[in-house]
């Protein structure tokens, strides 16, 4: 998707622009709505969160293509909450980790994702 985007920008497509908003018109208010809470009700940063959340998005999903693995299905993501609270409460309880939870968090995403691609799928 992230491609047909590019394309679609060197090409000036405004017919495929208008496809994609209104074809995905639920996610578009779900972006705005949550880069509208998080950055606290400020439009620029809103709109500029919401293109950014857009853009990533179509990256994984195009990475999710092109190599074949697996990101956004149910078992992944049951396994990935699961281990996320379980790693996530262990670094809590060490004093040394208490400050790199957001390295433990990345560290475990890694590692979960090369284990179920490689062996649970």
């Amino acid at each position: 998707m992230f491609f047909f985007f590019f394309y679609s920008v060197l090409n000036l497509d405004l017919g495929w622009f208008v496809w994609v908003v209104s074809a995905n018109i639920i996610y578009l208010f779900a972006f705005l709505a949550v880069c509208f809470f998080f950055w606290d009700r400020n439009i620029k940063k809103t709109i500029a969160g919401t293109i950014l959340l857009s853009i990533v998005a179509w990256m994984w999903v195009d990475f999710e293509i092109i190599s074949g693995w697996v990101l956004f299905v149910g078992g992944f993501l049951a396994i990935y909450y699961v281990t996320k609270f379980a790693a996530l409460t262990f670094a809590e309880d060490i004093p040394s980790l208490q400050n790199k939870l957001v390295i433990v968090s990345e560290i475990q995403f890694i590692v979960l994702l090369i284990v179920y691609n490689l062996f649970l799928r």
